[in-house]
């Protein structure tokens, strides 16, 4: 089935596991040339998925960010700052900031969106969090319409391209949470959110746990 696209884009996909996957695998899908860099070199995912897509690229993060129009950064929390350092001059790109906001005990949170536009000079940074997987515990309702991507930042140009780029991932309906006089409040929530639905799938595995 083909796919058909606004523009094809250059996209870098930084980061490892199963959200870069799935962003990786969508943006191909679409048309879009993907770069997919992580810190390692070894064989894992993303060469599966090079071979599977001719216009998956798995790079460097220093080439990723290079030939990108977009970048996501989809590491953990803890990670941002060295992925930031690494990204080279994208001062006047968009960064897209999916990382997730669960901590070990041991790690202080992090505000990510800061420290990626403090490291990197880019004032295009926007955070997204997409509630598409977990609306069957929470079934959020903003405005009246379900919510899948919910997003937080202070530039306009970030959210704007962020929104169409987001439709060939089947997102529908989005909610701006504001600026980054929000982020705190974003990131709990978020956090929540996937506290939330980690406990659903463990107590899920757990025989003779009642689903109510």
């Amino acid at each position: 089935m083909d796919y058909k696209t606004f523009v094809s884009m250059n996209i870098a996909i930084v980061g490892e596991g199963e959200i870069a996957e799935m962003y990786a695998t969508g943006f191909a899908l679409a048309g879009h040339e993907v770069y997919m860099a992580w810190k390692g070199s070894s064989a894992d995912s993303r060469f599966r998925l090079s071979r599977l897509f001719n216009n998956i690229h798995v790079t460097s993060i220093e080439e990723a960010s290079f030939h990108a129009d977009l970048v996501f950064i989809a590491t953990a929390c803890v990670d941002v700052r060295e992925v930031a350092y690494w990204l080279g001059d994208v001062r006047r790109k968009v960064i897209v900031d999916v990382t997730c906001n669960v901590y070990e005990q041991e790690v202080c949170a992090i505000n990510t969106v800061g420290a990626i536009q403090a490291i990197t000079g880019s004032q295009h940074v926007v955070k997204v969090f997409n509630t598409m997987g977990y609306e069957h515990i929470l079934k959020p309702l903003f405005k009246g319409s379900k919510v899948e991507l919910i997003m937080v930042g202070e530039s306009k140009k970030a959210k704007e391209i962020t929104k169409i780029i987001a439709v060939e991932l089947g997102i529908k309906y989005y909610y701006d949470f504001g600026g980054k006089e929000s982020i705190p409040l974003f990131n709990e929530m978020t956090r929540c959110f996937r506290e939330l639905a980690l406990k659903d799938t463990s107590a899920k595995k757990i025989p003779g746990v009642i689903k109510r």
